[in-house]
Parts: C-alpha cells; sequence; structure tokens
C-alpha cells in the first residue's frame, strides 16, 4: 500500500518540492522510499520537474559500489551538492531514467513484492490464480521465492501462514526418517561387503528391504558382470584387473582418473608397489599379468633375475667376457646388455674382439692371460695388486690427445698412425685408447717422422701433384684397387672427395708409368672396335663454319620389368628372407634397387622402414627420389633442422637422428621392420662412426639391417662384429664390376652436351666471333674518337672566327 493517495501529476510533483530540503540534495532511492509511489509514475513526475528546471539531477560517485542518482532543489547552496560527491549537476531528465526494475524490487512494488503481499492474507493460491490477480506482468520462478513454499497439492503459500508452518514441519519430519533409512542402510551394506566379496543386486535389494538409496554414502560400485562390491576390495580390484585385460595397458593418469576411487589401489601403484594381478611396465603403463604386455614383462624379470645371477657368476671369475656367455636367447640380448651397462661394465674392443670388462676386481696376471687367450695381445704386467679390468686397462694406456703430448705430434697424425697400424690401439667405452708401452717404444724410433709423413692423408689434387697426373685419374687407380681408399673428405661445395695415404702414393710412383701405359693400350684398343663398329665415318665439317648442334633423341621406352643382376637377386632373396644383408658394390651398379625392393615389400606388409645417410644433401636427394618411386603420402623426411611427413611408412634421416631415437624413443621403432643404412663405410670414421656402431647395438632387436657401400676393404670383419652384436650370422654380398663405365662429355652453357671433338670446335668459334666482335669494338671505338676529334677542331675554328679576313694591317710585312 502506498503511503500517500495522490489524485494526479500535479499532486505529485507539489509532494515531491516539499519533502525535498532546501540546504542538502538527496538520492533519489531514499525519495522514492518516502515518497511510496509507483516507480512508472515517480520517475516521470521527476523527469518533468528537471526538464522544466526545477529540480537538478547529478550522478554521483560516493565512497559506495556504484555511481547513485542525487536530486536537489535549486535553493540548495553549491557547497552542499559539492560534498555529496564527485559529479556534474545539470537539468538533463535522461539522468533520471533508471532501471524501474530495481526501483520497484527497493519498492516492493515488483512482481515478487505484489506475490508476497497477495499471499499474505495466508489463503494458499497456485501458479494460475496468482497470475490472474497480478495481470498481465510475468511470473517469477515461484519456486526460487525464499518467503514461500509449495504445498504437497501444488498450491503456494507463505512460509509464516499456518499452511506453510504445517507444510515445513512435515518435510522436517520425512528428512529425519530419510536420514534413519540412510544409516540403516549403510550399517547393512557395511556387514554385507565386510567379506570384500561381490554380491548379486538381488541378494543385496533383499537385505536392505528394497532398493539401494540414492544418497547412501556407503562406497558401492557396480561391477562389469552386473554384480555389486565395495569400492577398494578385493573384487572390485579383480573387476578392475577384468576391465585393464579387455581394454589393454592405460597410463598412471588414465588409471588414476578412471579407478580413482579405489585408493589404496592407486596409492600402491603410484608408489611403485605392484599388486597382484597388476603389473607396471617398463613405460609406466599399468596392465595385468593376462595381457601380452604383463606375460612379456614378468617373463623379462624372470629372465633378468636369471641373467643377474648368471653375471655375478662371471663378474667373479673372469675379467672379461662376451654377450654370447650371458645368455644364447637372442631375445634375452637387450635385456642382457642393460643389467650389463648398469653393473659398471665397460665395452671394450681389442684386435677386432668386442669384450666387456668385469666390475669386480681380478689378478693383473688373469688379466693379461686372458687377453692374450681372447685377443692374441701380449702385455706383461708388473702389478701386484688385484684390480677391476677397467682400472687396469687405463693404466697401462692413454688417450689420442696424451699421445699426441708425448710424442710432440698432432692428434690427426697419431689417428694417421692407428690407422697404419703403426700403433696398436683398442676402442673403450666409445673412445680410442694407445697402449703406453707401444708409444713409449714409437717415440724413440729415428724413423718416426717419416713414418708420420707416410701415414699423412693427401685429396686428390694432392696426391695428383705428386704423381705429375690429374686428379681423376688418381680416383681411378682408387677405383681399380692400384691404391686404397684412406677416408673421404666433405669439400665447400657440398660434395665428398677422396683421401689416399703419402706411402701409397710413393709407393707406386715407380710401376704408374707402366699403368699408364696400360690405360692407353686399352683406350687404343677401345677406339679401334668402335671404329669397326661404326659404318660410316665422321666427317669434319668445313674450316669457319660451326658443326651443327646434336638434336636431343627422347629416352627409348621401356621394353619391360628391369632384370636384376646376380648380386642384387641374392641381396634382396636375403633381406626379403628377413636377414641382415651387406652390400659392397661400385658406384652406378644398382645399389640402391636393392633397397626399393625391400622397403616396398616392408610397406606392403603394413610395416614401416628406414632409410639412413651420412649427410644431409643426401639425405634430401634419397628423398625427392623415393617420392618419386613410392608417392609423395609414403614417404617422409627427418633431418636436425627440418621435418617432413614425420608420420610416413619411409623416413629418410641421417643415421645421428635413428641413433638419437634409439635411445630416447625406442617404443617408436615397434613398427620398423628394416633400416638400410647408405654409405656404412662411415662406421669406420673415428668421429662420427660410433653413429653406426651404437645404431645397430641398441636399434630393437627385430629391426633388420640392409647395409650399403662402395668403398668397404673389410666388409666381412664388419660383417663378423655385426652378427656378434645382432645374435644372428650377417649375409655378405660383393660385387667388382662396374656396370656403367666412366666417359667425359662437355656441357656448354645452353645446356648440350657433347664429346671432345665437338667441345673444342664450338670454343673455337665462340673464341672467333668473340675476336671479331673485339676487333669491331674497337674499330667503332677509333672511329667515334675521329669524329670527336673533328667536332672538337671544327668548333674551336668557329668560335675564333672561322674564314673572316684578318684585321691587322699589312703596312708592317
Amino acid at each position: 500500500m502506498w503511503s500517500l493517495a495522490v489524485k494526479d501529476k500535479e499532486t505529485l510533483k507539489m509532494i515531491i518540492l516539499t519533502e525535498l530540503p532546501e540546504d542538502r540534495p538527496v538520492k533519489l532511492v531514499d525519495l522514492a522510499l518516502k515518497v511510496r509511489q509507483r516507480p512508472q509514475v515517480l520517475l516521470s513526475v521527476l523527469q518533468s520537474l528537471v526538464s522544466n528546471r526545477l529540480l537538478k539531477v547529478a550522478k554521483l560517485h560516493t565512497d559506495e559500489a556504484g555511481p547513485t542518482i542525487w536530486l536537489a532543489r535549486n535553493e540548495v547552496p553549491e557547497a552542499a551538492l559539492g560534498n555529496a560527491g564527485e559529479g556534474d549537476w545539470s537539468y538533463s531528465p535522461q539522468l533520471v531514467a533508471v532501471r524501474q526494475k530495481q526501483l520497484a524490487a527497493i519498492l516492493g512494488d515488483d512482481a515478487r513484492g505484489r506475490i508476497l503481499r497477495l499471499l499474505s492474507d495466508g489463503q494458499p493460491r497456485n501458479s494460475t490464480q496468482i497470475k490472474l490477480a497480478l495481470g498481465d506482468e510475468e511470473l517469477p520462478a515461484l519456486g526460487n521465492i525464499e518467503q514461500l513454499v509449495e504445498l504437497p497439492e501444488g498450491d503456494f503459500t507463505l512460509r509464516t501462514s499456518a499452511a506453510g508452518r504445517a507444510e515445513m514441519e512435515r518435510r522436517r519430519q520425512e528428512q529425519k526418517l530419510l536420514e534413519e533409512k540412510h544409516s540403516q542402510q549403510e550399517r547393512i551394506l557395511r556387514e554385507l561387503f565386510k567379506s570384500g566379496q561381490a554380491l548379486s543386486k538381488e541378494a543385496m535389494e533383499q537385505a536392505l528391504g528394497g532398493p539401494i538409496l540414492p544418497k547412501v554414502k556407503y562406497p558401492v560400485l557396480r561391477l562389469t558382470n552386473g554384480e555389486y562390491a565395495q569400492a577398494d576390495s578385493p573384487a572390485a580390484w579383480q573387476d578392475v584387473a577384468t576391465y585393464l585385460t579387455r581394454s589393454g595397458p592405460l597410463t598412471m593418469e588414465d588409471f588414476i582418473r578412471k579407478f580413482r576411487i579405489h585408493s589404496t589401489l592407486v596409492a600402491n601403484l603410484r608408489s611403485d608397489r605392484e599388486v597382484p594381478p597388476f603389473v607396471i611396465l617398463p613405460d609406466g603403463k599399468i596392465t595385468t599379468a593376462q595381457t601380452p604386455e604383463g606375460a612379456g614383462e614378468l617373463a623379462h624379470r624372470k629372465a633378468g633375475q636369471g641373467l643377474k645371477e648368471r653375471l655375478t657368476e662371471i663378474f667373479s671369475q673372469q675379467p672379461f667376457f662376451n654377450i654370447s656367455q650371458v645368455t644364447e636367447n637372442p631375445e634375452q640380448r637387450e635385456v642382457a646388455v642393460k643389467l650389463i651397462n648398469e653393473t659398471g661394465s665397460f665395452r671394450v674392443n681389442i684386435n677386432g674382439v668386442g669384450l666387456w670388462t668385469s666390475p669386480y676386481p681380478h689378478e693383473p696376471k688373469k688379466i693379461a692371460q686372458e687377453l692374450k687367450r681372447l685377443t692374441g695381445m701380449h702385455l706383461e704386467t708388473k702389478d701386484k695388486q688385484e684390480l677391476p679390468p677397467l682400472t687396469w686397462l687405463t693404466s697401462h694406456s692413454m688417450t689420442i690427445p696424451e699421445a699426441a703430448y708425448k710424442l710432440k705430434l698432432s692428434e690427426e697424425d697419431v689417428h694417421n698412425l692407428c690407422e697404419l697400424e703403426a700403433l696398436a690401439s683398442f676402442r673403450l667405452a666409445g673412445g680410442t685408447r694407445l697402449w703406453r708401452d707401444e708409444v713409449q717404444d714409437i717415440k724413440y724410433r729415428p724413423d718416426l717422422h717419416k713414418l708420420v709423413k707416410k701415414a699423412s692423408k693427401l685429396t686428390t689434387v694432392e696426391a695428383a701433384d705428386l704423381l705429375n697426373t690429374t686428379p681423376d685419374r688418381i680416383r681411378r687407380l682408387v677405383r681399380e684397387g692400384y691404391l686404397n681408399s684412406a677416408g673421404e673428405v666433405e669439400k665447400e661445395n657440398g660434395r665428398v672427395g677422396l683421401l689416399v695415404r703419402r706411402g701409397d702414393i710413393q709407393a707406386i710412383q715407380e710401376k704408374f708409368q707402366g699403368i699408364e701405359h696400360e690405360w692407353s693400350l686399352a683406350a687404343k684398343q677401345q677406339r679401334r672396335e668402335a671404329a669397326l663398329t661404326t659404318p660410316v665415318k665422321k666427317e669434319k665439317p668445313p674450316a669457319g663454319k660451326k658443326r651443327p648442334r646434336r638434336a636431343v633423341s627422347p629416352p627409348p621406352a621401356s621394353p619391360g620389368p628391369v632384370e636384376l643382376d646376380q648380386f642384387q637377386q641374392q641381396a634382396v632373396k636375403a633381406a626379403l628372407a628377413g636377414q641382415n644383408v651387406l652390400v659392397a658394390a661400385p658406384t652406378g651398379t644398382g645399389k640402391t634397387v636393392i633397397a626399393e625392393r625391400l622397403i616396398e615389400a616392408v610397406i606392403e606388409r603394413g610395416k614401416a622402414a628406414v632409410y639412413t645417410s651420412p649427410l644431409k644433401a643426401l639425405s634430401n636427394q634419397k628423398f625427392v627420389d623415393f617420392r618419386n618411386v613410392f608417392g609423395n603420402d609414403m614417404v617422409g623426411l627427418v633431418t636436425g633442422d627440418i621435418s617432413i611427413n614425420p608420420y610416413a611408412p619411409l623416413l629418410i634421416m641421417t643415421t645421428e637422428i635413428f641413433r638419437n631415437r634409439c635411445f630416447s624413443e625406442p617404443e617408436g621403432l615397434d613398427d620398423v621392420a628394416c633400416v638400410v643404412f647408405d654409405e656404412i663405410h662411415y662406421l669406420d670414421d673415428p668421429e662420427r662412426g660410433t653413429a653406426w656402431e651404437e645404431s645397430i647395438i641398441f636399434a630393437p632387436p627385430h629391426i633388420k639391417f640392409l647395409g650399403l657401400s662402395a668403398t668397404v676393404p673389410n666388409i666381412q670383419e664388419i660383417a663378423n662384429w655385426m652378427g656378434e652384436v645382432r645374435g644372428e650370422a650377417v649375409e655378405v654380398v660383393v660385387e667388382t664390376n662396374r656396370a656403367v663405365p666412366l666417359a667425359i662429355n662437355w656441357l656448354s652453357s645452353d645446356g648440350v652436351i657433347m664429346d671432345e671433338d665437338e667441345a673444342r670446335e664450338y670454343i673455337e668459334e665462340a673464341v672467333r666471333k668473340r675476336s671479331e666482335q673485339r676487333r669491331a669494338e674497337r674499330e667503332a671505338a677509333k672511329e667515334a674518337a675521329r669524329e670527336e676529334g673533328m667536332n672538337r677542331e671544327d668548333r674551336r675554328w668557329k668560335r675564333r672566327g672561322g674564314a673572316s679576313r684578318s684585321r691587322k694591317s699589312l703596312d708592317r710585312y
């Protein structure tokens, strides 16, 4: 009800002007509470007063939550207006247009307030009756009004009314009975599942006297077989194990998220405490002993326990051992190598024999005897105290830098002496070491510097200078076996050049003239045979005329499927049979075809393959070549600075990238069936060879290798080592015949390929034309200079007066 009875708006204006004080401003809300009129009427009257400049209005910022609308009469002094808050006073009626709903809620004139006033008589009403009483105004949600209560019949009334108090009491009694039922069911459930066994739904409801109530706090779970059990009980754990057996391993995060309710089980597994039948895999996933992964892990552990006992026995008896003494099962080799590395053993390779060192101390005399028996290396020792073999080896050897310092040589010279076998070296833990006694002996040899010079490496250009020949002929000597390659060097343009030893060049100097004579005879014989088979003799074109360019004929159509050579068939057959294969064949004989056939067979089986090369440039080239063979979607490239289609079934990468994957993510190589090592002779490289060694040693046992190279003088030795490391024989395929002969052609600036005669004529013609052009340019320059001189003289003559008569008198003559 309203406190003032107002007949029209003019009366309300007089009431507002009367209620507003003359000495201070008033908030709009305070005025509305005092006048108690409907908001829509009050606001319209105030806007009229402001627009007629009878009232001032302002939106002031005070210490309250937000800006507030203030009103003041014109008589209010400026000081009082400033004390009310920050803001400008004006006669703008828009400031009075506040939200009517907010003002109505404050005055209790909104729908909620009118509903409460309607129901204040104590008479319950339903929503239809309330809506009719309020008119067209939209009703709020009656259930959200705190002062109302809904009766069972669907009517609403105030909580303070008699009907409302009775309904609240009934609800309290009903809630009390429900809580007692909850407690009773929890006690019954606690007794039912005390043994930790599962119960059927019928047996549980029969004991409870009905279905389980929704808000019972006792943790009861429905199992996958339809029965019920207490959470974190043996029956519930068995149900989790059944789920894992069916679905496969889960990561620890997924397991915790899915089975968080089993707090005890989760706590044990997070602490690496296995609870049967659960198994924690090496990658941290959770599975059961019934899955293939779990059974395999338990078998590995059992085998590992046997391997540990075997290793302990070997450590105490032998200072050196190989992997075959630990286990003969190829499937256990990976586990054995891992255990050996964990025990502190180190890999050592002496005279081509790969061994592991025992971490236990042994007598020095026994260590020397074992070395002599296993490697043929005879070393004397005067040590008396028992030492670990690793300590004994390091005390009797030195590193390359130490030997270089002692011999006053460079490290490269020491490496060359080792490669020439002038110094005996061995590999220990991935590094090269030299025997201390041998370094001491060679230090005082009078021919040490000659030996160093003989072991030094030369490029083909430097070797050609010594033999007074061309670099091409040096490379031909290497190809035909007169010289041994001493390695390769990468040039600035990205190409790879050969290296040879100075001693080999000096040794071949005397017979090089005979070799050249044989080459010339062979070349003459080839020209003679070619002349006999050529029916028409080539006529030399007239002098001064350019030979016509030869038309580039299109490539001949393929007559049918390519027939492989004998060595290619042998290598492909062995690779497809699942063997490790090493191929040594000259450049251009088709080694890549072997890799293509193997990769094609692997992809057809749904597996993946890896093709590695020592150089990024070669990897990029192979990436383009294999895309043309297998398609863009089937080939990917992964190098140190680029990654293209990294999930393709065929990945091209450098060998270092593959080695890093063997260490960091071996599980990502599960689908890889084969790895092709292009240029596998890099295994002998002192700086980068460890990448190939570690790739072969640490690659998963299911991966098969195909090694390709054109220069492997000791391929059988590499095959024996690979067979020892991988635990299976390696097929060796060697081809010495060069299928594609080398020929020298010339390439012009416009892309035409010519033989030597055509090229020389082409050059002579180009030189003649250039000479004539320069002669014409000189004549034109002389003519231009002559004309410029004549023009200059003409201009000078005109400046002096030209042909006009002289003004001087003739009397003086």
